[in-house]
């Protein structure tokens, strides 16, 4: 009958207690470089469901307890809600400039989805008519706005340019195509020179084919589109993380 092989002796406990520490030193490296990349790209709710998750992992409470309603499995995270997203944040603080310049009945912010956000002015806020130069208020304006658009969550700044339907006579330009062209470069160029990334910007002329529907008054404007990374988290729903009392880790199991 064959012989069965005896099983191997445990590994005995490391007598050198350097080795202890350093492998509770490289878990504390991992966890620190955890936590560096969640804030490489600045995105709120990844950021926020990040921490969450370092908050219940490396929770130094016994059993995780919870903090705010005592012994929880995991420590609260925040919920991020509606109006928390990145593309509402940037409308309220970019209409909070308007009102502060004094703009607030000539540029409009409004987030348009989860990733988007549109700013549109008046043209005499910016231009001269027949004009491609941006006036000198204007620029104090762009500056500004620019502190907005170089953020890292930001990834695109199309540029267009809108002009009424009003013969380019004397302007210098053939047609109301290269003026709100043009137009739309001069502001490109403003925000370059604050610090915008140029590989992120569009630029592009309008002319006259796209008025605003019962407002003549903005057919002559500028708009501005930001796009923001997307949010692909399966969690977020909304504008919300549904995450605040998630266990991180399980209750250790009884041996009786």
């Amino acid at each position: 009958m064959a012989k069965r092989d005896k099983k191997p002796a445990p590994l005995p406990f490391p007598s050198d207690p350097g080795a202890a520490l350093f492998l509770e030193l490289m878990m504390q490296m991992l966890a620190f470089f955890i936590l560096l990349t969640s804030y490489a790209v600045i995105v709120e709710e990844k950021r926020l469901a990040a921490m969450g998750s370092l908050a219940g992992t490396f929770n130094p409470m016994p059993r995780g307890a919870n903090l705010s309603q005592g012994d929880g499995p995991a420590l609260p995270t925040r919920d991020i809600v509606e109006g928390s997203t990145a593309p509402k944040r940037t409308a309220k603080e970019l209409t909070d400039i308007a009102k502060e310049l004094g703009m607030e009945d000539s540029m409009q912010a409004l987030p348009l989805d989860q990733e988007t956000v549109r700013i549109r002015f008046d043209e005499h806020i910016a231009f001269r008519s027949g004009e491609v130069n941006l006036s000198a208020d204007s620029m104090v304006l762009v500056q500004k706005l620019a502190k907005s658009f170089k953020r890292p969550e930001v990834i695109e700044v199309r540029i267009e340019g809108h002009t009424d339907d009003t013969p380019t006579r004397g302007s210098g330009y053939p047609s109301n195509w290269e003026l709100s062209a043009a137009r739309a470069m001069s502001v490109f160029h403003a925000l370059a020179s604050y610090g915008v990334p140029s590989t992120h910007m569009i630029a592009a002329g309008m002319g006259d084919k796209h008025p605003v529907l019962n407002r003549p008054d903005l057919d002559r404007r500028v708009d501005i589109t930001l796009k923001f990374r997307p949010v692909t988290d399966k969690n977020v729903e909304k504008g919300q993380i549904h995450q605040t009392h998630r266990p991180a880790i399980s209750r250790p199991k009884s041996s009786f």
